[in-house]
C-alpha cells in the first residue's frame, strides 16, 4: 500500500508511527473473525481486562478482551478450556506484539491438558489425596524450616527475607530444585523426599517444609500439577505448605499441601511467628504476673496486719498462760465429774447384784430348801428337778443339791 509524503532519502518514521501505521492496517483491512483455539496463560488483573493466549497444536495468538465484553464473558474462561473467539487483529503498539481483541466467545468443551489434569484430579481424590482430616496443623514457633524452589529465583530470596525478619532463631533448609520445564517434576519430587530423609536423622527435625515458586502463568506451574509431585507431598511427614503463587487456579499441590499461600512471601509469613510480637507479648506476660504477683502479696499483708491487731499475737504469753489456765480447770472439771459419774454408776451395779442375789436359786436352798435331780442327767445341759416320784424308779441315783453340798442317793422304795 503506497504511503503518501516526501520523496528524499532521508525520509523516516519513529517506531511509534510505524507500529500505529501497522495498527490502523490491521484493524481496517480485517473484520471480526470467529477463531477456535485452547485457553493458557489466563490472567485476570484487578483491571477487570481478561488477557490468554488462544493456541492450536502448531501456533499461539496473544489475546485480549477489554473490561466491558469480559463482565459478560470472562467468568466463562478457564485455563485449558476449547473456545471459538470472536476477536479482532491488531497490534499493541507500545511492544509492536500482534494480538487479537476479543468481544464474544463460545465454549467447545475442554482442551486436552485440562482434560488429563481432571483425569489425575479424580484419580488422586478417591485415593483420598484431598481429604480435609489427613491435613496437618502447622507447629506454631518451627525450629527447623524446609524449602523446594529454585535456588536463584525470587522466591526463595523472598522467604529468606521475611524469615530473617519474623524469625531468625529458625534454620532454613534449601532443598533446590527446577520448577519450570520437563526436568522440573522430577526435580521438586525429589526435593521434597531429601528433605524428609534428612529430617529422620537424629537432631534434624524439620517442623514445616514450603513447596512453590514466585508465581508464572498456568502453563508455567503445571509441574505442581504432576501425579509425582502429588504423591511426593502426600507421602511426606513433614507438615507442607505450597505457594506457588497464582490466586486464581489451585493447583493439585494446593489441594494435597496441609495449608494453601498465595505466594511464598505470604508461606512465610503463615509459618513464622513475629519475634517482636512474642517479645511485645512477653514483656505483657512479664507485666500481668509482675501485677497479679504484687497483688497477691498486697493481700497477704493485709491478712498479716489485721492478724497482728489480735491479743494471741500482741502478748502471745499471755494468750498461752489463759489458754493453759483454762485447760486445768477444764481437766480438773472432768475429774469431779467422772468421779461423780463413776460413782452412781458402781451404786447402781452394787443395787443389781443385790436384787440378783436375792432372785438365785442358791440363796433360796440357805432357807431349807433343797433340789434333786438324775445323777445321770446332774451335769448335763438336760438336767431336770424331780417334782413327782412317777419318773423314778428303784435303783436310780439321784443327785440333791442343799445349799452347803451335794448328796448322792440309791431310791430304795417308793411310796405314793
Amino acid at each position: 500500500m503506497p504511503i503518501d509524503g516526501p520523496k528524499e532519502d532521508n525520509f523516516f518514521i519513529s517506531v511509534s508511527q510505524l507500529n500505529t501505521l501497522a495498527k490502523d492496517l490491521l484493524e481496517g483491512q480485517f473484520p471480526s473473525l470467529w477463531i477456535a483455539g485452547e485457553i493458557s496463560n489466563l490472567s485476570k488483573p484487578a483491571s477487570g481486562h481478561v488477557y490468554f493466549s488462544l493456541k492450536d497444536e502448531l501456533c499461539s495468538v496473544r489475546a485480549v478482551i477489554f473490561k466491558g465484553h469480559a463482565l459478560k464473558h470472562g467468568r466463562n474462561l478457564q485455563e485449558g478450556k476449547k473456545i471459538i473467539l470472536r476477536a479482532k487483529p491488531s497490534l499493541y503498539a507500545a511492544r509492536g506484539e500482534f494480538q487479537i481483541i476479543g468481544d464474544d466467545v463460545k465454549l467447545m468443551g475442554i482442551g486436552e491438558q485440562e482434560l488429563l489434569l481432571r483425569q489425575l484430579k479424580e484419580k488422586l481424590k478417591t485415593k483420598g489425596y484431598f481429604n480435609q482430616e489427613r491435613k496437618r496443623a502447622i507447629p506454631p514457633f518451627p525450629n527447623r524450616i524446609g524449602l523446594v524452589t529454585s535456588a536463584t529465583g525470587s522466591a526463595v530470596r523472598d522467604m529468606l527475607e521475611v524469615l530473617g525478619k519474623r524469625w531468625p532463631m529458625a534454620e532454613i533448609w534449601i532443598s533446590p530444585a527446577r520448577v519450570q520445564g520437563d526436568a522440573a517434576p522430577s526435580e521438586i519430587a525429589k526435593a521434597i523426599k531429601l528433605l524428609n530423609c534428612a529430617s529422620l536423622i537424629e537432631n534434624s527435625k524439620i517442623d514445616v517444609m514450603v513447596v512453590g515458586r514466585g508465581g508464572g502463568s498456568s502453563e508455567d506451574l503445571c509441574a505442581f500439577n504432576s501425579e509425582i509431585v502429588a504423591d511426593a507431598l502426600f507421602e511426606s511427614l513433614i507438615p507442607t505448605v505450597s505457594a506457588v503463587g497464582h490466586e486464581d487456579d489451585f493447583t493439585l499441590a494446593d489441594l494435597i499441601a496441609d495449608l494453601r499461600a498465595l505466594t511464598p512471601t505470604e508461606a512465610a509469613t503463615r509459618i513464622s511467628p513475629n519475634q517482636y510480637e512474642i517479645v511485645e507479648h512477653l514483656k505483657a506476660s512479664a507485666e500481668y504476673m509482675h501485677q497479679a504477683a504484687s497483688l497477691k502479696i498486697q493481700k497477704f499483708q493485709q491478712h498479716l496486719k489485721l492478724l497482728s491487731t489480735r491479743r494471741c499475737l500482741q502478748k502471745p504469753l499471755d494468750y498461752l498462760n489463759q489458754k493453759s489456765q483454762r485447760f486445768d480447770d477444764t481437766i480438773e472439771k472432768f475429774n469431779r465429774t467422772s468421779s461423780t459419774f463413776l460413782r452412781q454408776k458402781s451404786d447402781k451395779v452394787a443395787s443389781f447384784i443385790e436384787k440378783l442375789q436375792s432372785l438365785s436359786p442358791l440363796n433360796i436352798l440357805t432357807r431349807g430348801y433343797s433340789i434333786t435331780m438324775k445323777a445321770k442327767e446332774f451335769e448335763s445341759d438336760k438336767a431336770t428337778v424331780i417334782v413327782s416320784a412317777e419318773v423314778l424308779a428303784l435303783g436310780d441315783l439321784l443327785c440333791t443339791r442343799l445349799h452347803n453340798g451335794t448328796i448322792i442317793s440309791e431310791v430304795k422304795k417308793i411310796e405314793p
